[in-house]
């Protein structure tokens, strides 16, 4: 995994416990992705509307287009022992602060999920 932080992106008011759920929940499916080994970075810069923007991408094997379309679902998994409750609360964190989740992926060709934040999110409690 690589960390790479933008220091210009500023101070953004936001609940840190919940966006530790997001990005866990998005490393851990990364990682999963590449059993074999490769390239996780994340990105974190000033979002072009304010806030933040969070880039995580993997080199992993990528998503077909049913399951990209599936993935936000409660219960939707395509891991032999997932919960399938992982990005549906990503979603719901996401959502609660006021931001976006976007996510392109292809077969064969990792996964890129882009988290973009406002600068402040009253009542994400």
């Amino acid at each position: 995994m690589v960390r790479e932080l933008d220091e210009a992106r500023g101070e953004v008011l936001l609940d840190a416990r919940e966006l530790k759920k997001v990005l866990l929940n998005l490393a851990v499916n990364g990682l999963e992705a590449m059993p074999d080994g490769g390239s996780l970075p994340v990105r974190a810069s000033p979002a072009d509307r304010g806030g933040v923007e969070v880039l995580v991408e993997d080199t992993g094997c990528g998503m077909d287009e049913e399951t990209r379309s599936r993935m936000f679902e409660l219960f939707f998994t395509t891991k032999p022992t997932g919960t399938g409750l992982g990005m549906a609360i990503a979603c719901s964190v996401v959502d609660r602060h006021r931001g976006r989740i976007e996510i392109d992926s292809a077969p064969g060709t990792g996964t890129r999920v882009r988290v973009e934040l406002p600068s402040s999110a009253p009542n994400v409690s």
